[in-house]
């Protein structure tokens, strides 16, 4: 508890070391003051003084404050002075507003404060929306332009010279055409039309190319100079007698392929009409032309013109078999007339078409299949030996270390590997390990 002075405590001057003044949180837990009470505010963080029974901060050194400019302040001395902003008041312009006519916001006048004083409200007037007319436009080819305001405005729409021609077709329509005689002054580029039927005199040359892209220049008269561009029926009967490929050729029926309606044949009565040197490929193999036997690619020229119904003789008629000199046999390489290939008489045998064999003789005298049988079992092994003058013959009989083994699982024909050596000169040694019974494994010896 506090220590209670009923009077005044006199310091003599000295100093008040260390003291501390009541702490309250608000005015209201400091009680009613008496002038010059003092109290710490611990929620506002100042000191107060009584004064006339009230609190008043004296924390800070304002002691007055002064209005200014649009400024005012109640209680300027304190203890709680109310700072006021004076009301502004600003007059605008208006007027009355139409269909083409608005308001704009001018200019605004301001004070050196920065407070707008003043606003000016401009009146804008714009053109009224314009339609046209082309009913009562002048005569010719004008359109009139009409509107709510005053007066109006005629466009008058004129073709090129040379090019185009614009009129009136009536009151209500106007017409753009191309002059009688169009003169083009640059370059003309059909990208997907055609130009056609060109009659007339062309009154200057084409001093560059003249690309078409993918359309055609029809109806080209007959050429009769040099310069002249001529037709497709001109080039063919310029090219006719040269020799053209007519088509396939079906040796079994006897008649020619794909010619549509000329389709027909080539011999007897029923001919067809051929110029020199036109032919035909073999598409389908057969003996129809004159019993000749024909295969696919064969190929029948005409030697001659033929007329169409003439009962030609063979005579007329050059055959190319084309196979007739792929393959040749004979005793030596100098001797065989081999085409493309050659084959050793020897060993080989080759047809007239070119059919190439090798000789039965051959293959059974340089390749033996034998089953390995009475083999002889010593120190867990068993060993096969296949008599080579047996198995082949004595003429001559094959050296062991020209021959090539291969060793198969007889029941599954599974390929194994045991070991294989020369007895000798004559004979092989199939040695397996463990033991295996006979006809277990079949050997198959080739001659190298």
């Amino acid at each position: 508890m506090a220590i209670n002075f009923l009077n005044k405590v006199d310091f003599n001057q000295n100093e008040l070391d260390k003291a501390r003044i009541v702490n309250e949180v608000n005015d209201t837990a400091a009680g009613t003051p008496v002038d010059g009470q003092l109290y710490y505010d611990t929620t506002l963080n100042v000191i107060k003084v009584g004064e006339g029974g009230l609190w008043v901060s004296i924390s800070g050194d304002i002691t007055g404050l002064i209005a200014g400019t649009y400024i005012n302040i109640d209680n300027a001395g304190g203890p709680i002075p109310t700072i006021n902003h004076d009301l502004t008041t600003r007059t605008d312009t208006a007027s009355a507003l139409s269909g083409v006519v608005f308001p704009v916001v001018d200019s605004i006048t301001t004070n050196t404060t920065g407070h707008v004083t003043a606003v000016n409200i401009k009146t804008v007037t714009v053109p009224d929306v314009t339609t046209y007319d082309l009913t009562t436009a002048p005569t010719g080819t004008a359109v009139r332009l009409t509107g709510n305001l005053t007066g109006v405005d005629d466009v008058t729409i004129s073709g090129f010279s040379g090019q185009t021609l614009m009129s009136r077709i009536s009151a209500s329509e106007l017409r753009v055409a191309l002059t009688p005689s169009v003169v083009i002054a640059n370059d003309i580029t059909l990208t997907n039309g055609t130009l056609k039927q060109l009659t007339g005199t062309i009154a200057n040359s084409i001093t560059t190319g003249l690309n078409m892209n993918t359309s055609k220049l029809i109806d080209v008269g007959a050429g009769t100079i040099a310069t002249d561009g001529v037709n497709l029926g001109q080039v063919e009967a310029l090219v006719a007698g040269i020799g053209l490929f007519k088509g396939g050729y079906n040796a079994t029926t006897g008649l020619t392929v794909n010619l549509g309606a000329g389709n027909g044949s080539l011999d007897g009565t029923a001919n067809i009409a051929l110029d020199q040197g036109d032919f035909f490929v073999v598409t389908v193999k057969g003996g129809a032309f004159y019993t000749l036997t024909l295969e696919v690619g064969d190929m029948i020229y005409a030697n001659q013109a033929i007329t169409a119904n003439s009962n030609p003789g063979i005579g007329v008629y050059t055959v190319v078999i084309q196979d007739s000199n792929i393959a040749g046999a004979g005793a030596s390489d100098a001797a065989t007339e081999k085409g493309v290939a050659g084959f050793d008489s020897a060993n080989f045998t080759v047809s007239a078409n070119g059919w190439v064999q090798l000789k039965e003789e051959v293959l059974s005298g340089r390749m033996r299949k034998i089953a390995l049988t009475g083999g002889t079992d010593s120190g867990g092994q068993t060993t096969f030996t296949v008599n080579l003058a047996t198995l082949f013959g004595a003429n001559p009989t094959p050296l062991a270390a020209d021959c090539i083994a291969t060793v198969k699982e007889t029941s599954s024909a599974r390929i194994v590997y045991p070991e294989v050596t020369g007895n000798g000169t004559g004979s092989l040694d199939f040695k397996f390990i463990p033991t295996v019974s006979a006809s277990d494994y079949t050997a198959i010896i080739s001659i190298v």
